[in-house]
């Protein structure tokens, strides 16, 4: 199931323009594969953040499960760990300072993962696949955003079994992203609110999206001046 490599089917081959000749080089940037990778399609990838002296990777995927490498510094991965869920993992984050790792999944619930202890216990709940999940770390308060197909938007602290706080987003959660003080999230119907996160989270304003397609990602620029970034299924800003 995992293991050994298989040929490519570009590889070599015959291409069918041009005159034919044979790809000599066929990995010029010198990517290298991660070694055992899921067995379904990757949904999310997340590299740890800085406050670890080493590189981790984790990646959910459709085969429902979250897996873990170290990243070594020539690029090869050594597979560390792996965790379930009952449906398609959709989304990951890590905790700021990299000890936990938390997990969205169809199954309906967010899970985190204690990496230290390797234990896994269900810390979110939604009556729809949960397609997003972040960390957030304000001054006053630490908690894990989550947004669902079922319309909401809620923040849990990791200790208590009810959210803090649920927001109506009226459409479906389709992505979503946060950098202290701001968090986007996009809707279906092409819908993009601002929060803000300071205090409490509150909406800050809705966006008029200028893309003609649904959103399937947004991203806040990491300076912090409420510039967006957002792509849909054919366009991209």
């Amino acid at each position: 199931m995992f293991g050994g490599t298989s040929n490519s089917i570009f590889g070599a081959t015959p291409t069918v323009f041009g005159s034919g000749a044979t790809q000599s080089n066929p990995n010029p940037m010198k990517d290298v594969e991660v070694v055992s990778p899921p067995d379904d399609s990757a949904s999310c990838l997340a590299f740890s953040p800085a406050a670890l002296s080493q590189d981790f990777l984790i990646a959910g995927s459709w085969d429902s499960n979250v897996r873990c490498w170290e990243v070594q510094q020539n690029g090869q991965t050594i597979p560390k760990a792996q965790q379930s869920h009952q449906g398609p993992v959709l989304d990951v984050a890590w905790s700021d300072d990299g000890s936990k790792v938390f997990t969205a999944s169809c199954d309906k619930t967010v899970k985190m993962w204690d990496l230290n202890s390797n234990q896994m216990i269900q810390v979110a709940q939604h009556e729809a696949p949960v397609k997003t999940v972040h960390w957030i770390k304000a001054p006053n308060y630490s908690c894990v955003m989550t947004g669902s197909w079922d319309k909401t938007l809620k923040f849990w602290d990791t200790r208590m079994p009810n959210p803090m706080m649920t927001i109506d987003l009226r459409e479906r959660c389709y992505c979503a992203d946060v950098v202290y003080p701001m968090a986007i999230v996009g809707t279906a119907g092409r819908g993009l609110i601002v929060y803000q996160l300071e205090g409490q989270p509150q909406q800050f304003k809705p966006i008029e999206s200028p893309l003609k397609y649904q959103h399937r990602c947004v991203s806040i620029f990491l300076d912090k001046k409420g510039e967006i970034g957002r792509a849909s299924c054919r366009e991209r800003v």
